[in-house]
């Protein structure tokens, strides 16, 4: 037509990146992340076709998930070679004419099935919250992929310990998902707000969940490493997440998991610390041997946390104590108190160890086995021998000999 302006040619793409495509916008093909993606602050990866043209990035990010179905779609997952302790066999697959990334797929939803048939179960002992776990905790997987990797890592490591024989390649297959969950929620830390804080506060348990279950060598004492010590921050950090999100965080479908703590609070404050005579003892010993009279306080606050763990211990007996019950007392912990902690003064970590004794109480969990035991005898050879007497009473509750 006379006087219309011819429409300008462009080069279509023809490797661009799938999310791109999905919304039908020009893609230039920057790797690992182009420059749309980085700008919406979303994963950004390639199919199979186009990165076989062009070498991956071992540190590209694995793709963001609407669903379930999306976030396992073995041609969005990254290439990951397979450990001879694989159970699948060498090529991966069991299904003659697949290839090995269609393998992938199929054992992360084997790790799916076994978290929704199983490791659910494994994290509380009472069922409304287990439902929560079975049920609500997966729908917010499906929204936000940090927290599914989550629960594939929680799940490989349980079948890690259900599985001896093939614990090297679960405990491989925790690691890569837990890395990836982390790249992810990195990024939107700082941006805390209603609509993402219940997944981050999720995802924040089940790395508490998956420090503790971590295999633990024996050469590899708890006081010698930060990993452990970045345990105690994980589950404060819980506390950051919810006051950051404000009260909706606790009314929302996490609701029972908030609402039962609130109980378990409130009936552990009510508790008498006065007549425990081994606290007492301790707070003499300390009295005896510290100077500093902050430090002293620092001690004694965190003594009187420990005597209400101990009375709901002693009052409702060890097969009904609750996870929430055992680690109220590290949400507790004053910072000087910590402080003093990491720098491994004797008097802090003997505090700690008291402190183990009530962890015992969570051995029926398969990810709290071995921990307090481990966690004492890395204690005992951190501190010189004179302080070896004072961990007398709690070797003798956990009936740990050097």
């Amino acid at each position: 037509m006379k006087g219309s302006t011819a429409r300008r040619a462009h080069t279509k793409s023809r490797n661009g990146c799938q999310r791109c495509k999905a919304r039908k916008v020009k893609c230039d093909e920057t790797r690992p992340h182009c420059q749309n993606c980085t700008k919406h602050a979303i994963d950004c990866y390639y199919s199979e076709k186009a990165i076989s043209t062009t070498a991956r990035s071992p540190l590209s990010a694995p793709p963001s998930a609407s669903s379930s179905a999306e976030f396992l779609q073995s041609d969005e997952l990254p290439s990951i070679r397979k450990s001879t302790n694989d159970p699948h066999g060498p090529g991966g697959s069991s299904i003659p004419g697949q290839n090995a990334d269609m393998a992938i797929g199929i054992a992360e939803m084997e790790l799916l099935h076994h978290y929704s048939t199983s490791t659910c179960y494994t994290i509380t002992r009472l069922p409304i919250l287990q439902t929560v776990w079975r049920i609500k905790v997966p729908q917010f997987g499906f929204s936000f992929p940090f927290v599914l990797r989550g629960i594939l890592a929680l799940s490989a490591l349980h079948l890690a310990y259900l599985r001896p024989e093939h614990h090297a390649y679960y405990v491989e297959k925790a690691d890569f998902h837990h890395k990836q969950a982390l790249q992810m929620v990195s990024t939107i830390m700082p941006d805390i707000d209603e609509g993402n804080a219940p997944a981050i506060y999720l995802f924040s348990s089940l790395t508490c969940l998956i420090s503790c279950a971590k295999p633990r060598s024996a050469d590899h004492f708890w006081m010698f490493g930060d990993r452990d010590l970045e345990l105690l921050a994980l589950f404060r950090g819980t506390r950051f997440i919810i006051s950051a999100a404000g009260d909706p965080i606790k009314f929302g479908p996490l609701a029972p998991i908030f609402k039962n703590g609130s109980i378990r609070s409130s009936t552990r404050n009510s508790r008498s610390t006065m007549n425990l005579s081994y606290l007492n003892d301790l707070r003499q010993l300390l009295k005896d041997n510290v100077q500093s009279t902050e430090e002293l306080d620092f001690y004694f606050e965190a003594i009187h946390g420990l005597g209400k763990s101990f009375a709901m211990l002693e009052e409702q007996g060890y097969q009904n104590i609750q996870t929430a019950d055992v680690f109220a007392w590290i949400l507790e912990l004053s910072d000087g108190y910590l402080s003093l902690l990491r720098q491994r003064k004797p008097e802090a970590l003997v505090v700690f160890s008291y402190f183990c004794v009530i962890t015992h109480s969570l051995e029926w969990a398969w990810w709290m086995q071995g921990l307090s035991i481990h966690m004492i005898r890395g204690i005992y050879h951190a501190l010189d021998g004179e302080y070896h007497c004072w961990l007398q009473w709690p070797m003798e509750q956990l009936g740990w000999v050097p």
